[in-house]
């Protein structure tokens, strides 16, 4: 099977030293399309300090979770819609969005794509264990552009493929703690 299959890095909600570099070396060496910078208690100006130092020309690649009036300053490539941020600050921004339930995909029009978790045990929140059966849902996203999160590995990727997801998002796999 070698239809398109999208990978998505998520920082962790933590900011450490290198974090820049990191973010950085994924997205140069296409590791993941895109690095979702989600940081739910952080300022606006720590943000925009992390941003500065993320070359202008991988500002495309990154979604905001957080901050999105920093967007058209720094050329952000999207915004993550989430329970904190739920309102488009303006228009022409790509769109990723959460979901925890597949009755939610019919919220997900104009949008480029959804996350849907925890598909399996999270590595990151422990606790958060898996809540689909991929048997189950794999004909109720076919089609349509879902992300599996909570838990995902590469090696998990053959299985998602095969259960009709559009891609994978990744948080520890990128960002371990240490």
């Amino acid at each position: 099977m070698n239809k398109e299959f999208l990978i998505v890095a998520i920082t962790r909600p933590d900011f450490f030293e290198g974090e820049s570099g990191k973010i950085s070396q994924i997205l140069e060496n296409n590791e993941a399309m895109y690095v979702h910078i989600r940081k739910p208690e952080a300022t606006i100006n720590e943000i925009e300090k992390l941003l500065r130092e993320i070359p202008c020309h991988l500002h495309d690649r990154l979604k905001l979770h957080d901050g999105f009036e920093l967007c058209e300053k720094y050329n952000i490539g999207g915004i993550h819609l989430n329970s904190r941020n739920s309102t488009i600050p303006r228009k022409n921004l790509r769109l990723s969005k959460s979901i925890h339930s597949i009755e939610e995909l019919g919220n997900c029009k104009n949008i480029d794509y959804c996350f849907l978790s925890p598909i399996f045990d999270s590595i990151s929140k422990k606790g958060y264990l898996g809540r689909f059966d991929l048997n189950e849902i794999s004909d109720k996203i076919l089609g349509k552009k879902v992300v599996a999160l909570g838990g995902v590995t590469p090696d998990k990727f053959d299985i998602l493929r095969n259960h009709n997801f559009y891609g994978a998002a990744l948080l520890s796999h990128f960002f371990p703690t240490e």
